[in-house]
């Protein structure tokens, strides 16, 4: 059994994120990453068993970094559309830095069934801290509630001005 060390993957996920973010995810390969390592290519599979697992680490440091945000500004907010545009404006960041990667994948995949797991995942995510922020303000709604707010948060965060197209929607829904 090959010996495991956290800072080794750790140098993985870092190379693997700087060529990611660079190349958009074009050209990002096992061996590119094992080359810029210093090590072999089975050695990096030590780590991950594929690539889509080495880039799933890369970004879930990110996502966990982008939760950690949207919980941090949602409790700061004053009121419950704060809280929801701190939401969006995290995810946003987040939204931009992998969206060529997410294009890239979903032509290489083709596969309508494989995004919509993903982006269930994410909804399923993104319900915690918008539950979270109802909560807190004690904002009442039916069961569903929370689903169309995190899924309002997911369409306002592709683009810039994304949260400014929703805010009439989302003041008549929190009213």
């Amino acid at each position: 059994m090959p010996k495991i060390l956290p800072e080794l993957r750790d140098r993985f996920i870092a190379a693997a994120k700087k060529r990611l973010l660079e190349d958009e995810g074009h050209d990002v390969s096992i061996r590119q990453i094992a080359r810029d390592c210093g090590t072999a290519v089975g050695t990096v599979y030590n780590y991950f068993s594929s690539k889509e697992a080495l880039l799933a680490a890369v970004m879930m440091e990110d996502w966990m970094d982008c939760c950690r945000r949207m919980r941090q500004g949602a409790a700061e907010a004053d009121r419950p559309l704060e809280a929801l545009r701190a939401e969006t404006a995290a995810l946003r960041r987040f939204t931009a830095r992998y969206a060529p990667l997410w294009r890239n994948y979903a032509e290489a995949k083709g596969s309508i069934d494989t995004l919509s797991f993903r982006h269930r995942q994410i909804i399923a995510e993104l319900i915690k801290p918008v539950e979270e922020t109802l909560r807190r303000f004690g904002v009442e709604g039916d069961a569903h509630l929370p689903e169309v707010l995190a899924e309002l948060v997911l369409f306002a965060s592709r683009a810039d001005d994304g949260f400014d197209r929703i805010q009439g929607a989302l003041e008549k829904i929190l009213a």
